[in-house]
């Protein structure tokens, strides 16, 4: 049986302003509107638009070797975030039209697709992991890697990612799932009788926080910091190999000017070489900056244990959604 269910927090028919400790309902409400429905609501059918289109080109390229393989794979990840996107924002739109449903919709999006989002960025981060692994690869051994990369592999790779991160999920919906419960009707309080309606909402099991505490610690922090710290290695090592190359293609220009300079030698990149430099670089940094906010937020909830959903529902949705506005 549910240890408790959150009928106070994620309910609009019960919920009241005084139980709002950090955010008013009033700006709650403003800030659904706009960003939770309007903001992410245009960005996912863009996003669902665009990675569609990315499909089709890379269909159509048939497949044939393991970088087209992995950005395919990358466009339907987005994709697939994007539509949970969407998805999302059209349940909280329903929420805002029918306020009285008997479906907890609140809980439906938040609850329901927030976990599959999350991971749907996790996933996302270790493929571009990857496809940045075989370009390092391309520049530091481009003899080998055609044999190292092909498409068979970067297909195994890829069902590995989307295993390791959607198994902790059953768990997760276990512990964590909708059902229907019988709940005191507070549209009849002027009735003498007790009226009881059947509400569907989020219930949690007694080992809930447990399996939350450890996919925090598995998939929020471990997974998330290793695929950053490969995509890391890789930008680097790749701008150290196009630099040593650069320098030894100097040396052999400037073999009779013996007073030539390092600093000379090491700044004789190609053009394209710093066009890719830059790219590479930038792409690692947009990444961990864009990834950033979630991380904070997973730290602050498992060491600020007082503040919860259920106890501050308006503060952790504003919150969350914006460091998923990061993401988009």
């Amino acid at each position: 049986m549910p240890r408790r269910i959150l009928l106070e927090s994620f309910s609009n028919d019960s919920y009241d302003q005084d139980d709002c400790l950090y955010v008013c309902y009033d700006v709650f409400h403003v800030f659904e509107l706009a960003v939770s429905i309007c903001a992410f609501g245009t960005v996912s059918v863009i996003g669902v638009v665009g990675n569609v289109v990315n499909m089709i080109i890379f269909v159509r390229q048939f497949l044939k070797d393991s970088m087209t393989v992995g950005l395919f794979a990358l466009s339907f990840t987005d994709f697939s975030v994007s539509l949970a996107e969407m998805t999302m924002s059209t349940i909280y739109l329903a929420n805002y039209i029918f306020p009285y449903s008997p479906v907890d919709l609140w809980a439906l999006a938040y609850v329901g697709f927030g976990w599959t989002l999350y991971t749907g960025y996790l996933i996302s981060g270790w493929i571009t992991a990857m496809i940045a692994l075989e370009r390092c690869f391309c520049v530091v051994a481009p003899f080998r890697v055609k044999q190292l990369f092909t498409s068979r592999r970067c297909v195994i790779v890829v069902i590995m990612i989307y295993t390791v991160h959607l198994l902790p999920l059953l768990p997760l919906y276990i512990a964590e799932r909708m059902q229907w419960v019988a709940i005191e009707d507070p549209n009849a309080f002027f009735n003498s009788t007790l009226s009881i309606k059947l509400y569907y909402t989020i219930t949690l099991t007694d080992f809930a926080d447990e399996v939350e505490k450890a996919l925090d610690a598995t998939a929020g922090l471990f997974l998330f910091l290793a695929s950053q710290a490969v995509l890391t290695v890789c930008s680097l090592w790749m701008t150290y190999s196009l630099k040593a190359t650069s320098l030894v293609r100097s040396h052999k220009s400037a073999f009779t000017e013996k007073l030539a300079s390092s600093e000379k030698l090491s700044s004789n990149l190609t053009p394209q070489e710093k066009r890719l430099v830059k790219m590479v670089l930038s792409l690692a940094v947009l990444q961990t900056v864009c990834n950033l906010p979630r991380l904070i937020l997973t730290v602050f909830y498992n060491v600020c244990t007082d503040i919860s959903v259920k106890g501050d529902k308006n503060l952790s949705t504003m919150i969350w959604s914006i460091a998923s506005l990061f993401n988009q």
